[in-house]
């Protein structure tokens, strides 16, 4: 059974364009999107982990716009479109989303009631996403673009992304799951939320550690691209 789910006129607040006043003064964005997917597991168990949390993709569309300072309407919602199709991890109960189709509206950006718009379709059979194995989980490489890369990080139970620094990326990183905690400046661990998001400074040490008995992901932002020599281990890792 085909089910189509539509946030409808999504207004985001967010860097985008490629002017100079653009890359200094966030300004309104709407979002259309609509996932088609197979809702009959939700529809007979009426549980929400069944099927897409709107809430939770509220959060997720923000945090990638948000942290993303994307130039063009056509990277942000080719970013938007792989990240709602990539399939889930082990152990998560969501649906895989079958196709997406994204409107992006910039109503501020031509005179009088015209309105620039860019309109993305796209589906997950013709997707393909890299993976990296590390000690305490795995990488996907959602995309990466010239300016910036989307990442999700998954720890696996009883493991710990070692705790490290950055002196020339930007990161940004959202907690997805349940089971994580987190510490910064080598500050005692502290459970974190679903929808937390993290706003790291250039040499501010952080890191994670899964202590659920699921896998346990994170979304991360990179501003360039994820670079292995600015993923600075901490003496004590």
């Amino acid at each position: 059974m085909k089910t189509r789910i539509t946030l409808s006129q999504l207004e985001i607040s967010c860097l985008i364009g490629v002017l100079d006043p653009e890359r200094i003064q966030p300004q309104p964005l709407l979002v259309d999107m609509t996932l088609e997917l197979d809702s009959k597991t939700a529809a007979l168990s009426e549980k929400l982990e069944h099927t897409w949390d709107y809430d939770r993709l509220t959060e997720q569309i923000l945090f990638i716009l948000q942290t993303g300072h994307f130039y063009l309407l056509e990277s942000a919602a080719h970013v938007l479109a792989r990240w709602v199709l990539i399939p889930p991890i082990s152990g998560e109960k969501r649906p895989q989303i079958d196709r997406v189709q994204i409107r992006l509206t910039k109503p501020a950006a031509l005179p009088g009631s015209a309105q620039a718009v860019v309109e993305v379709e796209a589906s997950a059979a013709d997707q393909h996403y890299e993976q990296e194995d590390k000690s305490w989980g795995s990488v996907d490489i959602v995309e990466e673009t010239r300016r910036m890369g989307l990442y999700r990080l998954t720890l696996l139970p009883n493991t710990e992304l070692p705790e490290h620094h950055h002196m020339k990326m930007r990161e940004a990183e959202l907690v997805l799951h349940q089971g994580l905690e987190g510490t910064q400046d080598s500050q005692p661990y502290a459970p974190l939320q679903i929808g937390q998001v993290f706003l790291w400074q250039k040499a501010q040490l952080h890191s994670y550690r899964n202590v659920g008995q699921q896998p346990a992901s994170l979304l991360c932002m990179d501003s360039p691209p994820f670079d292995p020599q600015d993923e600075i281990l901490s003496e004590a890792s």
